[in-house]
């Protein structure tokens, strides 16, 4: 009997001894497996046309909806004015013409059919050639919009970036818009499926349209050692907008037609051998918006909404003739969801209380601009012409008040 009760105690010492240091053994973490592999990058197709059907428009309006003529927009093909082939979209537009719930034109290529475009979404780009009716516009106003066969969209802006040249003119110039440059997360657009193109057609514009077309695109290489641009301070006062040229040369607008004609030229010694904004307007019927606009922040989004008390705005401005106490433009600002905020000049904002052919100094007051505008995401200051006019507009500057 006591050998069986020592033989217990002595495995019972072992057991709490094998306990103890089985407490001190320390365990290292592991990674469970999530279940993601890696998305492997398609190989590119090497030829563009197995994949898809590479022509979204050449020479007929097969597959096209939206040609039209309306208060929003004129569109139709012509054979006059043309990149190549037989015919070209004819493009007028003005969606701030009132009625408008969408301004656009839409293109589902190949006979609407399912298109999978996941395979070449980081090698190929919607090429197609542009001009304008006349003159100069510095930016094309236009959302390119992919939509599958579920209602998903995806967007992507015809940033100048993309562009051949700084601006539009009357000389047909590529733009090239890549793939993968679409925002796709935001509307669930499915690359698999794709219906159809959409042009979304802002603000107002004439042009002609060519040659749209899927290519491939080689994207230009980043050189390493340029570092992002620090731009000065948006709110540093004062920032001068205009004088003898726009800061920077980010304006558009500057157009020349039966309405309007906005150009910059020389025009008195006051100036010193300098630019001055020239302005001369009609409003009549077809036309459309009469308004140039300019960024002072290389078009980010400036923060005003701290200062509405504090800043505003100031230019100089003559009439080419007569006097009045108040002049049909409106002066405000444009915000990134494309709502506007505008005063008319009044005789408060010149000392004087009227405008004549001599010069008077504008002073707007950010204070004074309507709110229902997000003051946070301000784009541009604009100019809005309406009746009948004309002006000389000089020294556009963002200003203390105090100042």
């Amino acid at each position: 009997m006591r050998s069986i009760l020592h033989m217990i105690c002595q495995h019972a010492t072992l057991f709490f001894f094998g306990l103890m240091l089985f407490g001190c053994v320390q365990f290292k973490p592991q990674t469970l497996y999530d279940g993601l592999e890696p998305i492997e990058k398609p190989t590119k197709p090497e030829i563009l046309s197995i994949v898809v059907e590479p022509v979204i428009f050449r020479d007929n309006a097969k597959d096209m909806w939206g040609l039209k003529s309306d208060s929003c927009q004129t569109v139709s093909l012509t054979s006059e004015f043309t990149h190549s082939g037989t015919e070209a979209i004819d493009l007028e537009w003005n969606p701030a013409a009132g009625g408008c719930d969408f301004a656009g034109i839409g293109i589902g290529w190949d006979s609407y059919v399912g298109k999978d475009l996941t395979s070449i979404m980081d090698y190929a780009a919607i090429q197609f050639y542009v001009r304008s009716k006349s003159g100069r516009m510095f930016g094309l106003p236009i959302v390119l919009t992919l939509e599958d066969h579920s209602g998903g969209m995806g967007f992507s802006y015809t940033d100048n970036k993309y562009f051949e040249r700084t601006a539009i003119d009357e000389e047909w110039q590529k733009v090239v818009v890549p793939l993968n440059s679409f925002e796709m997360e935001k509307e669930n657009l499915d690359p698999s499926n794709i219906k159809q193109l959409q042009l979304e057609l802002q603000q107002s514009g004439k042009i002609y349209l060519d040659d749209i077309e899927l290519v491939y695109y080689t994207p230009e290489p980043i050189v390493p050692w340029m570092d992002e641009e620090v731009l000065p301070n948006p709110l540093s006062t004062p920032i001068v907008i205009f004088d003898k040229k726009f800061i920077n040369d980010n304006y558009w607008g500057f157009i020349k037609d039966d309405c309007q004609n906005f150009e910059m030229k020389p025009v008195d010694s006051l100036n010193e051998g300098g630019d001055i904004i020239h302005a001369k307007w009609e409003e009549k019927e077809g036309c459309k918006l009469m308004t140039f606009g300019a960024s002072w922040h290389k078009w980010k989004p400036v923060d005003l909404s701290n200062v509405l008390g504090s800043k505003g705005f100031s230019f100089r401005i003559k009439r080419a003739d007569g006097s009045s106490e108040s002049l049909p433009i409106k002066v405000g600002l444009e915000d990134y969801d494309r709502a506007v905020t505008y005063v008319m000049l009044l005789p408060k904002y010149v000392a004087e209380g009227n405008y004549d052919t001599n010069w008077r100094v504008v002073k707007i007051p950010l204070s004074d601009l309507p709110k229902g505008f997000d003051f946070s995401r301000t784009k541009q200051l604009m100019f809005n012409f309406e009746e009948a006019g004309e002006v000389f507009i000089d020294d556009i500057k963002f200003i203390d008040l105090k100042d």
